[in-house]
């Protein structure tokens, strides 16, 4: 076995540069007309545990937490962060109008579960949320609303402080959440079946109240988001119901949530593999399609206002891995660019859970120390930069590439041009191995001949299980405890590259990576929140035993690595005969 295994590795070590180039087919003009804007991914926060990323009050707000919204803002050029407050702790949690420092406190812990901690929560939090937004020059918050008790006139109570303090930064409210589950979990003990009718009413009575608040007749403003259901009822059935033509003007947008899977009962269906390949997401995307249709013939936007690998704290060694945590939520929220939406959310909960953005210090909420970066947070980052364009609005294209990768292409919406291409490589080795896939493109995919002049940013994981050790254009955020990033001269961090496509041009992507190709050389500039230290050596990984014991990765995911290397001889060979 070991002579086998050395064999392959030498192989593989010589055929690194010998996998076929893939040749990309580019179109010069989007077919679609949908645009975003570099801010498409946002953050959502489970209110019950905000606290312990916000801190207690308006002077206990970390540092290093700004510091990390900095980072997403020096990305997203004059468009504030997103950050989506709620979840299910919002419909069973109680706004108290003068509780004050901590701004959270929850209630019933011992009962509770983490998945829908009730808390009290008060008008700091408004506050803190407003010092946040102004101290990151800008953030655009969803805020959730209960529908617990349509006539609870604690909610347009909190509705009209919270838009007094936050004002334009208050960019939505989400009236309820996943209504489609109140049935099920018990929500609605008086009605033996609760139906899209029976929550479409209560909708109608909880918004009314919202024309009477502190900040006068909210309804008039427009900015009411829903049904935000995620499981058991089509979008498509509340639309043909009436949802649409009955609260359409106080709608601003269509809110939908969903996890590719439920890890709610200590089981889930899929592991690893899954979320490296592409059909996957593709399908994954179309989830609720002819309600999405309906949305869209109607002329409604529509969001994500939650989502992540999978529901109810994402699964230990998957959803905290670079496989998952960065790749897939990079491909998945393109993927979502793509077919529609507007923005979506990426969920993060309290402290532990595995598939968070972030891990604030160990102590109470606010307290200082190193915070560690998760995998997910490099999506947002790339995201942001790979969504960039010359108009503010950009068109995203799948390019259909298939096999172990993918890839887009962005378009400027305005003059249709390409400003960003990227380019996935899923192949499951180790970044040391140098394996790398070429993506061909022709000389006339870039307008002009100084956009011809690209350069070439990589984001790359030391392996596919990774947990920390991920480079993003040549720096990480890995054993940093302050969220300013550092340089890195590892195999998992290679320098941007110039290459010149005047007479075509050939993308190497290295594995397990992507790459993203800015037409002339725009990338963005992020010095605001980048250290001048540099990283020296590797952070240990923390993959548990549990993953390496999963189906995905039973044979050690070096060993699979060795398998599509032999794969890939084999297909060389052949083709040589």
């Amino acid at each position: 076995m070991s002579s086998f295994i050395f064999l392959l590795l030498c192989l593989q070590l010589s055929l690194a540069a010998s996998v076929d180039p893939i040749s990309v087919i580019i179109p010069t003009k989007p077919t679609s007309t949908h645009s975003v804007r570099e801010n498409f991914l946002g953050i959502s926060f489970e209110l019950s545990f905000v606290d312990e990323y916000f801190g207690n009050d308006s002077t206990t707000i970390p540092s290093t937490f700004v510091t990390y919204l900095n980072n997403l803002r020096s990305r997203v050029s004059n468009n504030p962060v997103r950050i989506r407050i709620g979840g299910n702790s919002m419909d069973t949690s109680k706004y108290i109008s003068t509780q004050k420092s901590p701004m959270i406190q929850r209630i019933g812990t011992a009962a509770a579960s983490a998945d829908n901690q009730p808390v009290n929560y008060g008008p700091v939090l408004w506050d803190v949320l407003s010092k946040v937004s102004t101290s990151v020059g800008g953030v655009n918050y969803l805020v959730g609303l209960s529908l617990e008790d349509p006539n609870d006139l604690t909610v347009p109570k909190a509705a009209g402080d919270s838009y007094k303090a936050l004002g334009s930064s208050l960019e939505a409210y989400l009236l309820g959440n996943e209504p489609d589950l109140y049935g099920p979990h018990g929500f609605r003990q008086g009605t033996s079946n609760y139906a899209p009718s029976n929550y479409m009413d209560e909708f109608q009575t909880a918004s009314g109240h919202l024309s009477n608040t502190t900040s006068g007749n909210l309804l008039s403003k427009n900015n009411l988001a829903g049904p935000t259901i995620c499981c058991n009822w089509g979008l498509d059935t509340l639309i043909n119901g009436g949802y649409i033509s009955r609260f359409g003007n106080i709608l601003e947008y269509i809110s939908l949530q969903h996890y590719p899977q439920n890890n709610c009962f200590g089981s889930y269906q899929y592991n690893n593999t899954y979320y490296i390949q592409h059909s996957n997401v593709v399908d994954l995307a179309q989830w609720s399609k002819p309600g999405l249709d309906l949305s869209f013939s109607n002329n409604k936007k529509v969001i994500l206002s939650e989502f992540n690998s999978a529901s109810c704290g994402g699964i230990e060694g998957i959803s905290n891995t670079f496989a998952v945590g960065s790749l897939w939520t990079i491909d998945y929220a393109l993927q979502l660019a793509a077919v529609g939406y507007t923005a979506a959310y990426i969920h993060t909960r309290e402290k532990g859970i595995s598939y968070n953005v972030f891990a604030p210090p160990d102590g109470p909420s606010g307290a200082s120390g190193p915070w560690t970066t998760n995998p997910p947070f490099y999506a947002l980052m790339v995201v942001a930069e790979a969504l960039q364009s010359k108009s503010g609005d950009s068109i995203v294209v799948d390019l259909n590439i298939g096999g172990p990768y993918s890839g887009y292409a962005v378009h400027d919406a305005s003059d249709k041009t390409v400003q960003q291409l990227v380019f996935f490589n899923f192949a499951n080795v180790s970044a040391s191995a140098g394996l790398k896939q070429t993506f061909k493109i022709s000389s006339n995919t870039f307008a002009s001949s100084t956009s011809k002049k690209v350069t070439v940013k990589y984001l790359v994981g030391n392996s596919m299980l990774e947990t920390k050790n991920i480079g993003w254009g040549g720096q990480t955020l890995a054993g940093v405890g302050d969220a300013k990033m550092i340089s890195s001269s590892q195999s998992w961090a290679p320098a941007n590259k110039p290459v010149d496509c005047s007479n075509g041009c050939s993308i190497d992507v290295p594995a397990p990576g992507l790459a993203v190709v800015f037409a002339g050389g725009n990338v963005s500039s992020t010095q605001s929140s980048t250290s001048s230290r540099t990283s020296i050596t590797n952070i240990p990984s923390q993959t548990t035993q549990s993953t390496l014991s999963s189906s995905s990765v039973r044979f050690g995911h070096e060993y699979i690595g060795l398998l599509l290397t032999l794969v890939l001889v084999i297909k060389h060979f052949i083709g040589l005969l």
